[in-house]
């Protein structure tokens, strides 16, 4: 197949959602497949990954075979490429009984970003499964699945979830190549974060999303059904950072997203990556400034504390009466700030008051003070009851 060139469709300033399912319908059609729509595809973006894409397809190839998960296709979305990438993994594919759609395009240097590729290979995928039920997955060219990586998504969007979100782990062989502060800095991050899910899930509980689980939403490893990806409009238009965007959208839907530890892949540790502002980037810039403040997430403990607290109020509320007056004085907002909140989904409310609300503003640690806070939420943690008991009295937070 001959590269599509897609820079007289894609020309707006931002990549509008519009465009980006015109363009993905025209490349539908330029290349039909000859083969029945599966009712899962994998959608995978890749820039200039000779090196790598074999071993990302071969993972999923072999989990195929090994556990029966036949009836899975592939679009591999090949963003401006200048070496060997497209070539490799068709002669991959052409080995295998995997129903696939290599396809490449030319973007003009502006809009090629990872969003706008990652929009374009979600979209084909949904067109190529059609009407009906349907899942698609996403996972990146740099990265390696687990070997029941397909099976696992699939089982998490049976039941109550619209999505279900795996975790990454660095490739080790890399990560050794990193410096000794940075991978100090990883450890303590990881035990953080576990500690404030472990706080969440004790005053906010999620019974969708139990805990253990993890907050990662990376393109390395999300899922999502069909129904859910047209419910939003499809991937939000962003240059990077397409996969928070994602999980944000679907949250303020109010689509359940599983975030299930078990579910595993293998990225790369590189520090030059394809991806402006991406993986690569932050841990050059962690390499070069240790002094950088952390994911906006890892925050002060009594910011978190409070942003939990506040959150399961809310929830609260939606299904026992939203006053709007109230909550804009709980929030420190103007009066009329929440007017007509009463009409949102629980998502797009709680979205709302993150973005106005002076009490929810972000405070990112930075690595030094990381350590005080979590030995604060261990202290914390040992005081409350286990996941799903109720809170005493004087265990109130």
């Amino acid at each position: 197949m001959a590269r599509v060139v897609l820079s007289s469709v894609l020309d707006p300033p931002m990549l509008e959602r519009a465009v980006c399912t015109d363009s993905a319908t025209r490349l539908h059609e330029v290349e039909p497949p000859s083969v029945r729509p599966p009712r899962a595809v994998v959608a995978i973006p890749a820039r200039d990954e000779e090196e790598r894409i074999e071993a990302c397809l071969s993972a999923l190839l072999a989990q195929r075979r090994e556990h029966g998960a036949a009836d899975v296709g592939l679009v591999l979305l090949a963003n401006n490429c200048r070496d060997a990438t497209v070539r490799r993994a068709r002669r991959l594919l052409a080995s295998s009984d995997m129903p696939h759609r290599v396809m490449s395009v030319s973007l003009p240097s502006e809009r090629a970003s990872a969003g706008a590729a990652r929009a374009l290979a979600l979209d084909i995928a949904s067109l190529w499964i059609g009407r009906g039920e349907g899942a698609l997955l996403t996972t990146d060219a740099d990265s390696r699945v687990g070997p029941d990586w397909i099976v696992r998504n699939l089982a998490g969007l049976r039941g109550a979830c619209g999505a279900v979100a795996g975790r990454f782990v660095f490739d080790p062989a890399e990560a050794a190549l990193l410096p000794r502060h940075l991978a100090r800095r990883r450890r303590v991050e990881a035990a953080y974060e576990a500690a404030l899910l472990a706080l969440a899930a004790r005053l906010d509980p999620q019974p969708h999303d139990p805990w253990p689980n993890h907050w990662t939403d990376s393109g390395a490893s999300f899922a999502l059904t069909l129904s859910a990806y047209r419910r939003i409009g499809g991937l939000p238009a962003v240059a990077c950072g397409e996969d928070r965007a994602l999980a944000a959208a679907l949250a303020r839907h109010d689509i359940p997203i599983r975030h299930d530890p078990d579910i595993v892949v293998t990225t790369s540790a590189r520090l030059e990556g394809r991806a402006a502002r991406g993986c690569a980037a932050t841990l050059r810039e962690r390499c070069d400034d240790r002094a950088t403040p952390g994911d906006e997430r890892l925050e002060a403990l009594p910011v978190a504390l409070r942003r939990m607290g506040l959150r399961a109020r809310l929830r609260r509320a939606f299904g026992t009466g939203f006053r709007p007056g109230e909550w804009e004085r709980r929030l420190g907002l103007r009066a009329g700030t929440l007017s007509g909140a009463a009409s949102l989904r629980f998502g797009e409310a709680w979205a709302r008051a993150e973005a106005l609300s002076p009490l929810l503003r972000p405070l990112p640690l930075r690595p030094e003070e990381m350590e005080h806070h979590l030995a604060a939420a261990h202290r914390l943690l040992a005081r409350l009851p286990a996941p799903g008991e109720a809170l005493s009295s004087d265990q109130q937070v």
